[in-house]
């Protein structure tokens, strides 16, 4: 059998798409603004109009395919390196600014001791973690396992004035560190909850947390708190029984299940996507203005009410102007005799309200002329009343 030999190049070979016979597509024909960093492209230049309205959908695949096209060659442009995976290209830094499609998460609630320091003035000063024992002459962690000052290592306590007879020290800074430590979690669990409140969330705590929270006072055995992997059962139930297509509607009740108890709560206000339906930006603007006004309606005066009022007093205040309204509202009253109904109500005329309240209270006092106003319409409303003429009615 013959051994062929192939002759290796003196230069590696340049192997491009062209010569593979792979088209790269066109590329367009236009000026282009890139965006490397948010993968976007855009021609604010203008368009084609009669070839967008003729065959829209044609055109408009077009020219994505030939933008998408000249955004993927700007790609490969960039200095890559090789993985295992492939090659990999570092973006540059976006030029874009696109807003967010959600709002900004909440801050953080802050601890009752961060309140308790600002409140007080309190700045953190950074110090090490080790510091001298004179006892075992060296340096020891400050806080933890093995640190400095450690009560449980002291091989002799001193008594105190204050120590009862019979009383063990070891024990009674055993149970002291107990009831710090336990002290401790209270704070941290209270912490989180009210942190989870702030955000609308459920209260939620760590795993560890919760299980260090619910062991007993020496931090060892089982938990003693079962009510609450009873109410993580009672979550776990509840969020399986609205995971169907149905939402649990349709489904059947498991034994001891609650009526309603698959019904979900009212959810917080949701927050809608960027790109709205045609005019629904409009509508919560106008939305936002009325409620607004709805708001500052104390302050905004209707000027041709105002005006009406103003010009009514001024023509009640010239002499003689009572006299010619009653004479007119009189005229009116006998023009329209007869056409009365048993137990229909009569309204008077605005120069008639007007003229009694000026009679009853003189343009004074509110509170007279509203009740001279009410009663001059009282006696109008009636037929036969002497306010509006003589009007035809049963006595």
């Amino acid at each position: 059998m013959e051994e062929v030999q192939i002759a290796q190049p003196e230069q590696p070979v340049k192997v491009s798409a062209e010569s593979l016979g792979i088209s790269q597509g066109l590329e367009y024909d236009g000026d282009l603004d890139f965006d490397l960093g948010n993968l976007m492209a855009a021609e604010r230049g203008s368009i084609d109009q009669e070839r967008f309205k003729s065959e829209p959908d044609t055109a408009c695949r077009e020219v994505a395919t030939q933008i998408t096209q000249s955004l993927i060659a700007r790609l490969f442009q960039l200095p890559s390196e090789a993985i295992p995976e492939g090659r990999i290209a570092q973006l540059p830094e976006p030029t874009t600014q696109l807003p967010r499609a959600k709002p900004l998460p909440k801050p953080r609630e802050p601890t009752k001791w961060e309140v308790f320091a600002q409140r007080k003035g309190i700045t953190k000063r950074k110090r090490g973690k080790e510091v001298w024992d004179e006892e075992a002459g060296d340096y020891k962690r400050r806080f933890g396992y093995k640190r400095a000052g450690d009560e449980s290592e002291l091989p002799i306590i001193e008594a105190a004035a204050s120590d009862q007879v019979g009383e063990d020290p070891f024990a009674a800074l055993k149970q002291e560190k107990r009831e710090r430590v336990k002290a401790q979690r209270q704070r941290q669990v209270a912490n989180v909850k009210a942190s989870s409140k702030d955000r609308g969330g459920p209260v939620a705590l760590p795993p560890t947390l919760k299980l260090a929270a619910a062991l007993p006072a020496h931090g060892k055995g089982k938990p003693s708190k079962r009510q609450e992997i009873q109410d993580d059962i009672k979550a776990a139930s509840k969020q399986a029984g609205v995971s169907t297509a149905s939402m649990g509607k349709f489904d059947e009740r498991l034994p001891g299940e609650r009526p309603g108890e698959r019904n979900i709560g009212q959810k917080g206000k949701a927050v809608g996507p960027v790109a709205a339906a045609p005019g629904q930006e409009g509508k919560k603007a106008l939305g936002l203005v009325d409620h607004i006004l709805r708001e500052r309606a104390d302050d905004i005066v209707d000027m041709d009410k105002a005006v009406r009022r103003v010009e009514a007093e001024r023509h009640h205040q010239l002499p003689g102007a009572g006299h010619e309204d009653s004479s007119e509202d009189e005229g009116k009253a006998k023009g329209k005799k007869g056409k009365g109904k048993r137990g229909a109500k009569h309204t008077s005329s605005k120069g008639q309200r007007f003229a009694a309240i000026k009679r009853g209270s003189g343009g004074k006092q509110k509170g007279g002329a509203m009740k001279a106003h009410k009663g001059a319409v009282g006696k109008a409303s009636r037929p036969g009343a002497k306010a509006g003429g003589k009007g035809k009615g049963r006595k």
